[in-house]
């Protein structure tokens, strides 16, 4: 499913991308929004693959364009593929700090417009098609990032608001969501329990601890995770019994 968020605050420009964008039998769902602070939920919430985005926005906004793509790449999902949208030239130097796919400059061409969702479309269906999901992640601990390779981590584990990061070089503390993980995560790492996704290759076994309870085990690792039963059940077939 390739999913679109729109970001446009003049009513008539978002209804028309909108209209345009809808047509496109590669697009399965477009989001809009006039609202920076809104598109930044929005994202959080459906992970969209591809964002349009205006750069320069009401003033009372307090965003722009440029600064909803940084929290979105930085923060929600790295993977979404940015185009920008403006009447304004002079913002195109500043806006590759999130690596555009494309800059689109108003008066808006419909052709070019089309051609570019097509084109990121196809990009996005081919890589789900193929079960490939990013090799690394940027995680945000205290007032630091990481990229932290797929292959290190162990297992995530959510505690209060917080979710640490269990890997091979040590636990990273983040405030992200464990359903932001999910959308980041490839297909080597399962959700077990509503507190704790694991590393698929990182398991060494499952033993159960009384009352329907399970635990998974890891290679080289002393913390366990937990299993819930409902996941044991349904995926049982995946792991090795201690």
């Amino acid at each position: 499913m390739v999913t679109i968020l729109l970001l446009e605050d003049e009513h008539y420009i978002r209804r028309f991308i909108k209209q345009l964008v809808s047509g496109n039998p590669l697009v399965d769902k477009v989001i809009d929004t006039p609202s920076g602070k809104e598109a930044i939920g929005l994202a959080g919430k459906y992970k969209p693959n591809i964002a349009l985005l205006d750069i320069k926005l009401a003033p009372g906004e307090g965003l722009d364009g440029i600064q909803v793509a940084k929290t979105i790449h930085d923060y929600l999902n790295p993977e979404t593929h940015f185009v920008f949208i403006t009447g304004y030239s002079e913002y195109a130097i500043e806006s590759f700090a999130v690596h555009p796919y494309d800059y689109i400059l108003k008066p808006l061409e419909e052709g070019k417009l089309d051609e570019v969702i097509s084109n990121l479309a196809v990009k996005v269906k081919d890589k789900i098609g193929t079960g490939h999901g990013p090799r690394k992640i940027t995680v945000k601990a205290g007032n630091k990032q990481y990229i932290i390779s797929l292959e290190n981590i162990i297992f995530i584990e959510k505690q209060g608001k917080c979710s640490l990061i269990h890997t091979e070089s040590g636990i990273y503390k983040s405030y992200q969501t464990m359903e932001s993980f999910e959308s980041m995560l490839g297909s080597n790492f399962l959700r077990v329990h509503r507190s704790f996704i694991v590393n698929l290759n990182k398991i060494r076994g499952i033993r159960e601890v009384g009352n329907r309870s399970h635990m998974i085990d890891f290679d080289g690792y002393d913390r366990v995770a937990l299993m819930s039963r409902y996941k044991y059940e349904k995926h049982r077939r995946m792991f090795t019994p201690l």
